[in-house]
């Protein structure tokens, strides 16, 4: 085959990213978001959001690592970050490493190295990147009244173990908001 040959055989592989279905509703409906809604909405928040990061970032960065950061679950599929072991994060890599292989070795290897920055949030775009990725889910949950929480009893304590220092890493700021939106839910019984 040849490289751009390759190139297609993987973008068209990673076009059922677009099957895997979260956990998550949209905002805006009452359907399930998938894996690709979830990565645009992610991009598409990363830019708008930008002024609110913690540090200046790459954002051409960012985005990148935001595009690839689930394709893992192709292979994997989709897992309640609550609910997410270290097992899960090791298979989720193998996968996205096994797409990655598809590819070129230029390619493969700085999809890989973006893979692996993000999971590692020691950069300011990986921690950004990060933010980004927990904060689209719990605005779908604030803006849904906390339905994903309440079906999977998630407790307001763990909400806010599990996002404080994502977000809190990339963005002070948006984590501020957050969880004032959050304490709302709860005031209001939502949990």
């Amino acid at each position: 085959m040849s490289v751009i040959e390759n190139d297609i055989a993987f973008v068209l592989e990673v076009d059922k990213l677009k099957n895997i279905v979260r956990k998550s509703r949209n905002i805006s409906n009452d359907r399930y978001e998938n894996d690709a809604e979830h990565s645009w909405h992610a991009c598409l928040m990363a830019i708008t959001l930008q002024g609110y990061a913690n540090s200046p970032v790459d954002i051409g960065r960012v985005l990148k690592m935001l595009v690839v950061h689930d394709l893992g679950e192709i292979g994997s599929g989709d897992i309640i970050v609550y609910n997410k072991n270290h097992a899960d994060v090791l298979n989720e890599l193998e996968s996205a490493d096994k797409l990655f292989s598809m590819l070129e070795l230029p390619r493969h290897e700085e999809f890989n190295g973006l893979l692996r920055e993000f999971e590692a949030r020691e950069t300011n775009e990986s921690k950004y990147a990060n933010a980004i990725d927990r904060a689209e889910p719990v605005l779908q949950n604030i803006h849904r009244k906390g339905e994903t929480w309440k079906r999977n009893r998630i407790a307001y304590d763990r909400i806010v173990e599990m996002n404080q220092k994502k977000i809190g890493e990339g963005s002070v700021e948006l984590w501020r908001y957050l969880i004032r939106q959050i304490a709302q839910l709860k005031e209001n019984g939502h949990f």
